[in-house]
């Protein structure tokens, strides 16, 4: 696994743009679906709002509506019962006058002033019928109202329901095709990585190992170790403890996750084409594209075992594995 895994990474964001740049037809359709369904729920979100907004406002309304009709109502029995007291009036004073008509005794002026007050009361009786028919017309017309701002409310309260009902099967289709599109994406990415790893392959098997002299010396990444194995180009460190994982010199981190099933990776750049590799169980630290110096802590070492565990370490240069071991510094390695 060691001997090819830095060809693989290096590949790695290669692969997955080749992925997203060249989708088979099933993952370009599904992604076109997942696009117009999102669009459709925005769609149909903003139209619920808005509804909701407009069903607020009527509600409001009504209410206000519902006070205004309430006053006219005590306003209206104030008026019937002004045209009950007139009316009351006018029978009083009719009574008095026919009385007074009768009696040969009441002089002309008597019944001349109880005509005047007669054709008074029947003035203001007219009048307070008049405002009580005038009061009774806007109160049914209120009524008439009240009615169909009721009947509009309850229609967009239909309407707002029938839009959460779209919404959701709306929702749930737009959930599938995501889980589609996953599905198709992890076959295509499986298949274009496996094409790219036996490619890697072949090229390895005819990669010759570089054994030039050191342009310089790293540091050892780990400290407290046991012992290490060195092969023709990495050098893998034993150890027991957790620990900081350092960086062997000042760089750029090139790359820094998780690689299916090679574990944790750190790829840094140093400059001068020379880069360094490490692979492990680590809680990675740096991200991608972060400046580090010699000595930082990239990540911290993983062990969930009683037995050993393995820090793989290469150098690197041109893209090209080198003989790992002869670009540590002796001193580093020598207290094994």
């Amino acid at each position: 696994m060691t001997m090819f895994l830095p060809f693989f990474l290096i590949s790695f964001l290669s692969v997955q743009a080749a992925v997203k740049k060249n989708p088979n037809d099933d993952l370009s359709h599904y992604r076109s679906e997942v696009v117009e369904l999102g669009a459709r729920l925005t769609t149909l979100e903003k139209e619920i709002g808005s509804k909701n907004n407009l069903y607020l406002s009527s509600l409001e309304f009504i209410k206000q509506f519902e006070v205004d009709v309430k006053l006219y109502r005590e306003r209206l029995k104030e008026i019937q019962s002004h045209v009950k007291e007139a009316q009351q009036n006018n029978k009083r004073i009719i009574h008095s006058y026919l009385t007074e008509s009768e009696d040969e005794s009441t002089e002309a002026w008597q019944k001349k002033i109880h005509l005047e007050l007669l054709k008074q009361g029947h003035l203001k009786l007219k009048t307070k019928e008049q405002e009580l028919a005038s009061f009774e017309a806007k109160v049914v017309d209120f009524d008439q109202k009240l009615k169909v701002l009721k009947q509009n409310e309850e229609e967009l309260a239909q309407v707002i329901q029938d839009l959460e009902s779209r919404k959701k099967i709306a929702m749930e289709k737009y959930m599938a095709r995501v889980q589609d599109k996953k599905k198709v994406e992890t076959v295509v990415q499986k298949k274009q990585l496996k094409a790219n790893l036996k490619k890697i392959t072949k090229e390895f098997s005819q990669s010759p190992i570089i054994e030039n002299k050191p342009d310089r010396f790293f540091s050892n990444p780990v400290s407290d170790f046991t012992t290490y194995v060195s092969s023709a180009k990495g050098v893998t460190f034993k150890y027991q403890s957790v620990q900081p994982v350092r960086a062997v010199a000042g760089g750029k981190v090139v790359f820094a996750g998780d690689l299916s099933n090679y574990g944790q990776v750190l790829l840094i750049d140093h400059g001068g084409d020379l880069r360094t590799v490490l692979l492990g169980k680590m809680n990675i630290k740096v991200r991608k594209n972060d400046t580090v110096r010699d000595g930082e802590v990239l990540a911290y070492t993983l062990n969930d075992s009683v037995d050993a565990q393995n820090l793989y370490f290469e150098v690197r240069k041109k893209n090209t594995a080198q003989n790992t071991i002869l670009w540590l510094d002796l001193n580093g390695v020598s207290k094994i």
